[in-house]
């Protein structure tokens, strides 16, 4: 069975306004760090906010663990703001008529859940898995090694979908193949890319 595996911040969902206005209000309380709008975009699609963080804390777990505590609590009011994609439903509802099995995998803490009921997508995916349930973070294989085990998974008809460079890497690890959504071109290998998911069909 084909299986797909998508990335939810900046793929199914337009939540990177949420994210970049918690970085830069925690930056600022805690540390005193001004940064802009744009620069911690910028990273979040490069690599992460949890990068952008450490890089600019030296590293310091301690202030790590403050940044995230008080990045939370700004991110979660923004939760009602967060809007799907364009043609999000669109995507799932074809995924879901081929029979492929659907699942997220994402760096997003446990309010996936809560946000993806309320955005009325959660009925399309086996599962939903959060970093935050002890997992390590992509690019890292363990994620994807998980689902594969848990739902004996064949690699080769696995895809991943993501907006970064980051689930491109992700789905590299084990050999799936690749969908970047982006309409920006990019200097690092992936099997497909599209500029909207209605394309999806195209390619799946």
């Amino acid at each position: 069975m084909t299986s797909i595996v998508w990335d939810f911040d900046g793929t199914l969902a337009n939540s990177y306004p949420g994210i970049v206005m918690a970085t830069q209000k925690s930056l600022k309380e805690n540390f005193d760090i001004n940064i802009s709008k744009d620069s911690i975009y910028k990273e979040a699609l490069k690599t992460s906010v949890r990068k952008l963080a450490g890089d600019l804390l030296d590293g310091d777990d301690d202030k790590v663990k403050t940044f995230y505590k008080s990045y939370k609590l700004h991110e979660k009011t923004f939760h009602d703001q967060i809007k799907l994609m364009p043609h999000t439903k669109i995507a799932l509802e074809y995924c879901k008529v081929q029979g492929y099995q659907q699942f997220i995998v994402t760096h997003r803490d446990t309010s996936i859940f809560a946000v993806a009921e309320r955005l009325g997508i959660a009925d399309y995916f086996t599962e939903m898995v959060s970093a935050e349930d002890g997992h390590v973070r992509k690019p890292d294989s363990e994620m994807l090694d998980y689902l594969i085990e848990k739902y004996t998974l064949d690699p080769k008809d696995t895809w991943v979908v993501g907006d970064r460079k980051i689930d491109i890497d992700f789905g590299d690890s084990v050999h799936a193949k690749t969908i970047l959504l982006s309409d920006q071109k990019v200097d690092f290998k992936v099997d497909h890319q599209i500029k909207s998911l209605r394309e999806i069909n195209t390619v799946l």
